[in-house]
């Protein structure tokens, strides 16, 4: 089984002990590829340094909602410095949050627009938190797909990254080119919407992740998550499917490398 976990956060003060090592156990169970997400000035930063020297392990750089309040246009600059990078591939964690409340609507908003400009100059991705703003984010992200669209024939606009809508929801996004990414809560009995969600999306619409250390599978609730773990959700995918999990796994890896413009072979799994 070869597998891609589009979001994690590995940079985390969870793994402050083991990162590297958790890097080789996510190998060592067949994860080819791990996308490492920031989402602060720090991790933004600490990112690029984990990448190095990993075969498989991709950085991205962004400012999350929660940050917005604090993001100024320096800081921005250093983003947009940080983006251009060739081993660098996407923009986020980025978006709206209505969930916690941590920094103030028109700040998210500017800070959110002010990357998605930066996501269209250099033609990447976003990687996007929508928690309790399923619906209003779409009054943002239309307009960046339809431009990306234009700049940019053919690139996947980004994903909703642990999307936490419903499948109509969900439907919205797809049809603007947007991936929708399900992590390890799939998992969790009472959680149907993300269910339908696996069961009804085109599976080429498809991604996984563990966004670790948070949302550990079923059976592992209240430790830390981990990519090696990223394989429940491809199980958990493939059981709302009615597929096999080599082939859950096969397909929202290849959609994964469509998303961030790479390559990956088996081969990288054991690297």
């Amino acid at each position: 089984m070869i597998l891609f976990d589009s979001h994690c956060h590995l940079t985390d003060e969870a793994f402050e002990d083991d990162a590297p090592e958790t890097v080789a156990r996510a190998q060592a169970a067949g994860v080819a590829g791990i996308a490492l997400c920031g989402y602060d000035e720090r991790s933004n930063a600490s990112v690029l340094r984990l990448a190095e020297g990993h075969q498989g392990v991709f950085p991205t750089v962004g400012y999350h909602p929660h940050e917005a309040g604090t993001v100024t246009a320096g800081m921005l600059d250093e983003l947009r410095v940080q983006a251009a990078l060739p081993q660098v591939l996407a923009v986020g964690e980025i978006g709206l949050d209505s969930y916690r409340g941590h920094s103030a609507p028109e700040d998210q908003r500017r800070v959110l627009d002010a990357q998605l400009d930066l996501a269209l100059a250099v033609g990447k991705p976003v990687l996007v938190h929508s928690r309790g703003a399923e619906d209003a984010i779409l009054h943002q992200l239309e307009p960046f797909a339809r431009s990306m669209q234009r700049a940019w024939p053919g690139r996947v606009p980004g994903v909703m990254h642990c999307f936490g809508g419903t499948l109509e929801q969900a439907r919205r996004y797809t049809g603007l080119g947007f991936l929708v990414s399900l992590s390890c809560a799939v998992t969790y009995p009472a959680n149907h919407d993300t269910r339908a969600i696996a069961a009804g999306l085109p599976l080429e619409s498809l991604l996984i992740e563990t966004d670790s250390p948070y949302l550990p599978p079923q059976g592992k609730r209240g430790q830390r998550n981990e990519p090696a773990l990223v394989e429940s959700a491809a199980r958990a995918l493939a059981a709302a499917r009615g597929i096999s999990p080599d082939e859950a796994a096969l397909a929202t890896t290849r959609n994964a490398c469509r998303l961030f413009g790479v390559s990956i072979t088996e081969k990288a799994a054991v690297a």
